[in-house]
């Protein structure tokens, strides 16, 4: 029944106050045929003695240790060993329900998908708890390249991350993590589902994030024209793809997260970096408005944040 392998690489970097609790989750999935690989990627706490103590007490579990070069280099190094049928990515202050693995490998294979996903759980700030997120039958789904990348720009927060989808080997062997700064994820996204011919989704909440305070994403500060621009990566490549191949909507739709992450960042940009994205903005929004993809309400939305932008 369990003869397909599930190689679960997790990187590892000063969490030892989340890692066993990481680690059991993995260790006890009803899917029991699985390589589970820590990469401690140069930690600093005890995370890395922890990996050896955690690789003593099961014989799935690999460990490699490593120079600190961030999360997309510490899972290319899982890559590299990893011998799994299928491929999946945990990251290491988060955990999983003991039927994850087992129900997105079902969802794969029943729907001859080359990528399954799932929702997930999210923690409550300064607590404990996570929220559950709310029933939708809309979550299941079996979709191709466009319908995948279309509900991603929709719901970003689902569909964007390496974390709750399982994948087949031969899709992330060939489209290994870019060595970026921020939002490796999104990053590798659209050439993963460009690559995949089926995606198939599941509704069920399998999945427990938990959402650090003070993360390059989610600080408070001033962002320096750099800093923005690696905050933007990922969708410029997008754009970039859509117009290599014509696609209209979706670069419409691409062009449309682009002035969303403008606008939500608007107000912790330096003055250069407001002076750069100002004139991006406009080159965005002006396809964006005239192109089909986008609701209507939404083109209002990002054309009042453009009339502020000329009016300052």
């Amino acid at each position: 029944m369990e003869k397909e392998t599930i190689s679960v690489i997790v990187p590892v970097y000063n969490v030892e106050s989340y890692l066993e609790e990481c680690v059991e989750s993995i260790l006890n999935q009803s899917y029991r045929n699985l390589e589970i690989i820590l990469v401690d990627d140069g930690s600093t706490d005890n995370s890395g003695k922890m990996c050896e103590s955690l690789k003593a007490k099961d014989e799935r579990i690999k460990v490699i240790h490593k120079e600190n070069a961030g999360l997309a280099m510490a899972r290319n190094s899982g890559l590299e060993i990893a011998k799994g049928d299928y491929i999946g990515f945990i990251d290491s202050d988060d955990c999983i329900k003991e039927t994850f693995y087992e129900k997105l490998i079902h969802c794969l294979k029943a729907n001859d998908a080359d990528i399954a996903g799932c929702r997930f759980y999210r923690n409550v700030p300064n607590s404990e708890d996570f929220v559950y997120p709310e029933k939708s039958e809309s979550y299941n789904f079996v979709t191709d390249s466009k319908g995948f990348m279309t509900r991603l720009y929709n719901d970003m927060g689902v569909f964007c991350v390496a974390w709750n989808k399982l994948y087949k080997r031969d899709i992330i062997m060939q489209h290994p993590f870019s060595k970026v700064r921020i939002a490796e994820d999104a990053y590798l996204m659209c050439d993963l589902a460009f690559a995949a011919k089926r995606i198939a989704w599941i509704e069920d909440p399998l999945y427990m994030y938990r959402d650090r305070p003070g993360s390059i994403m989610t600080a408070k500060r001033n962002f320096s024209l750099a800093e923005q621009e690696d905050r933007m990566l990922w969708i410029e490549k997008d754009i970039n793809f859509y117009k290599k191949n014509s696609m209209e909507e979706l670069q419409a739709m691409a062009e449309k997260v682009y002035l969303f992450n403008i606008r939500s960042a608007w107000d912790n940009l330096d003055k250069e970096a407001k002076k750069f994205y100002k004139s991006k903005y406009f080159e965005k929004y002006g396809h964006m408005l005239k192109t089909k993809g986008n609701p209507i309400k939404s083109k209002i939305k990002y054309t009042i944040f453009a009339i502020k932008l000329v009016l300052s």
